[in-house]
């Protein structure tokens, strides 16, 4: 195959490997569902699935994804990310590797930095994203964003 057609075809396979949005609305609303059951059981009132930040979410997981990486910064940093929101609030889990929420959910309940996110008092709104990228040895990359 020619140079030009063999980037061609990378660059579409790519697309494709790192299209796939977050679960359909009943998946999304079990995420906001799960997240709010743990919040509840540590006294804390439960967390509503938010579109504007399943966009947030889906980004952050896409660049991510294409990257490879598992990173804050790949679409660019939280705070610029969080502004247009305008909220007084807000905080992001990510990971990848695990390719069921409920697995990363744990990982997140296990892991200080994001457990404290998780258990963030004042928030009430919730978007989560992930991303597959069967090239990675990741598989799947998340995304949380949690605000008030």
């Amino acid at each position: 195959m020619p140079p030009m057609l063999r980037r061609s075809a990378l660059k579409i396979l790519l697309a494709l490997c790192v299209s796939v949005p977050f679960a359909g609305t009943a998946e999304a609303a079990d995420y906001a569902g799960a997240i709010s059951a743990f919040r509840r059981a540590h006294g804390l009132k439960p967390v509503k699935l938010d579109a504007r930040l399943n966009a947030a979410a889906l980004k952050q997981a896409q660049a991510m994804a294409a990257s490879g990486s598992v990173s804050h910064s790949a679409a660019g940093s939280f705070s610029s990310r969080m502004a247009p929101l305008r909220k007084s609030q807000a905080a992001e889990n990510i990971g990848a590797g695990f390719l069921t929420f409920a697995e990363m959910l744990k990982q997140w309940q296990n892991s200080p930095g994001h457990r404290a996110n998780l258990l963030l008092p004042g928030v009430s709104r919730v978007g989560v994203a992930f991303v597959d990228n069967a090239r990675s040895p990741y598989r799947k990359f998340w995304a949380m964003v949690i605000t008030d």
